[in-house]
């Protein structure tokens, strides 16, 4: 009987991604997207089934999350993907921006969670499989709410970790580094303070040395094949770096003093 994986976010980047994989491997797969538009981008198959989802409505989540349960009389593994990137100074954030930011990457994840808890205890087992990001272990320039949404990712699932241990649940932790994606591209968007709040000299440095890292960043598919050993893996590993960057920033950090790593940060960027 082949196993069931829902994903939130699917009509790009990471979670599309995650869908192909996953088909490819023989998996039922659900996936949601807010865009239906882009529902031609995933194959034609009868494993699949999508879904027209904004995570940030919690009683649309609900209403999803028990219709795909019922369609696919079972759900195996949760991916929480849905989510983006909103870049820039904390100073130049508006009210309705930061809101956004952590609706869609912290409050979501919550909604998504807490419609499937019941389901999986229902049957007593199930995964969740969150995506952070190094930014979740990391704070970088200009990436302020970002970091802010990923680190209580990070604080969310492993607090889960042992709270949902008590009903067979496990919960994962997906690292990547920077992916060829639209994240860093169309898909970003970017807050904008006034000229007179003196950010404009930073934002060129820090931006540059941002940009770096996604020159030679590795395809979604490889946080595809991590989600894919998350999901089948039975052990009680929580956090799965996935790219070469990722994998060798969170070594960096085990090794060498935050102090040294901040400095040589504003070194980098010269500031």
């Amino acid at each position: 009987m082949p196993k069931t994986i829902f994903i939130t976010g699917s009509s790009s980047g990471i979670g599309l991604a995650t869908a192909k994989y996953f088909l490819e491997k023989g998996w039922n797969v659900a996936c949601t997207m807010r865009d239906m538009s882009k529902a031609d981008l995933l194959p034609t198959s009868s494993s699949l089934k999508i879904y027209n989802l904004d995570v940030t409505d919690s009683s649309l989540v609900k209403e999803v999350a028990q219709k795909a349960w019922n369609d696919f009389k079972e759900i195996d593994v949760v991916v929480n993907n849905a989510g983006y990137g909103a870049i820039g100074p904390l100073e130049g954030a508006t009210e309705r921006q930061i809101q956004k930011q952590l609706e869609t990457n912290v409050m979501s994840i919550c909604y998504v969670i807490n419609a499937f808890t019941p389901l999986f205890s229902s049957v007593k087992k199930g995964t969740f499989i969150n995506l952070s990001s190094i930014a979740g272990r990391l704070g970088f320039p200009l990436y302020s709410i970002y970091n802010a949404s990923k680190f209580a990712i990070e604080g969310l699932t492993e607090s889960l970790y042992y709270e949902l241990s008590t009903k067979n649940i496990r919960v994962r932790l997906i690292e990547p580094g920077p992916i060829k994606t639209e994240f860093n591209g169309k898909s970003r968007v970017d807050l904008k303070p006034s000229p007179e709040q003196g950010y404009d000299e930073f934002i060129k440095k820090a931006d540059a040395f941002i940009n770096r890292f996604f020159v030679n960043a590795p395809e979604p598919e490889v946080v595809a094949k991590t989600i894919y050993k998350a999901a089948t893996s039975k052990g009680k590993r929580l956090r799965y770096p996935a790219g070469i960057q990722s994998r060798l920033l969170m070594f960096f950090k085990k090794i060498v003093p935050n102090s040294w790593i901040r400095g040589m940060m504003k070194a980098l960027i010269g500031i």
